[in-house]
């Protein structure tokens, strides 16, 4: 069964009208059967994100669309290619954990202010599991995905370096506090900068995704104020603005971790208003 074919059964499936195909690319037109125009689905435009395909005003998961053309998908050689597993629950998992428990200590929770434990976390699971899981968006062709994964990957590398005696980072400024404070503010400044830029790409995806990058945001935001004026109750803001965010992520991870196949308990992703939907 050819590409087109099964295309074709599921357009059907979805729709009754059909009239012929007007653009569909990376599909070879010698291997196209020759279809009548009530034969053939007929397609306007084409949109493709990390969730969803759109054909015209037909829309589809991409996991499902996938697994409908699937058979034929072969490489160069002629082998199959294996259907590869989606990272992004692994890079939510990575950044949930690592940010609540650094924002339990950023809000002074149980009176604990001492990071030094967490610091292999933030290197090892917080930055090398989550920077692994942005390069396999890269494979998986999620741009969104890799860019955010890939960088707060290095975010959490940067903060354990940063905390870790051995780079003299804090030690450097001897006891210059005021400057030590104001260079730890430029570094969140500019990281408030980015997650609000990805935050404007998540306004037409989950609602978790969205509230997860919003209160990370305002994470950013307190303690990077907090840093500058040297004010632990900004600080402490920023932490529990950071224990929003690791619950948002920790929905978002279950919703797409969760089926009826593992689990009689399944959450919904609940999407934006105008986002693609299915």
């Amino acid at each position: 069964m050819t590409i087109t074919t099964k295309l074709s059964k599921l357009f059907h499936m979805t729709s009754s009208s059909s009239s012929s195909i007007e653009k569909v690319p990376n599909l070879d037109p010698e291997q196209m059967p020759v279809q009548s125009d009530s034969d053939a689905p007929r397609v306007c435009e084409i949109y493709s994100n990390s969730e969803y395909i759109t054909f015209g005003d037909k829309v589809f998961r991409r996991s499902d669309f996938l697994d409908a053309i699937g058979d034929d998908r072969r490489s160069n050689n002629g082998s199959r290619f294996r259907k590869l597993a989606n990272p992004v629950p692994l890079g939510l998992a990575s950044f949930s954990l690592s940010c609540l428990v650094l924002s339990l200590i950023n809000a002074n929770v149980r009176g604990v202010t001492n990071n030094k434990l967490a610091i292999s976390l933030y290197m090892f699971f917080g930055g090398a599991i989550e920077l692994f899981a942005g390069l396999l968006c890269f494979v998986t062709g999620d741009t969104f995905s890799m860019t955010v994964f890939s960088s707060f990957g290095g975010f959490w590398i940067s903060w354990g370096c940063i905390n870790t005696d051995q780079f003299h980072s804090i030690t450097g400024y001897g006891a210059d506090t005021t400057q030590l404070n104001n260079a730890i503010g430029f570094f969140l400044a500019g990281w408030t900068v980015f997650t609000f830029l990805m935050l404007m790409c998540t306004l037409k995806n989950s609602w978790g995704l969205f509230l997860l990058l919003f209160f990370l945001d305002l994470t950013f935001l307190m303690l990077c104020i907090g840093s500058f004026i040297n004010n632990n109750h900004v600080k402490m803001a920023g932490g529990y603005f950071g224990i929003l965010s690791s619950m948002c992520g920790w929905y978002s991870l279950y919703a797409m971790v969760v089926s009826p196949d593992n689990s009689y308990f399944p959450f919904d992703a609940y999407m934006m208003p105008n986002a693609p939907t299915a």
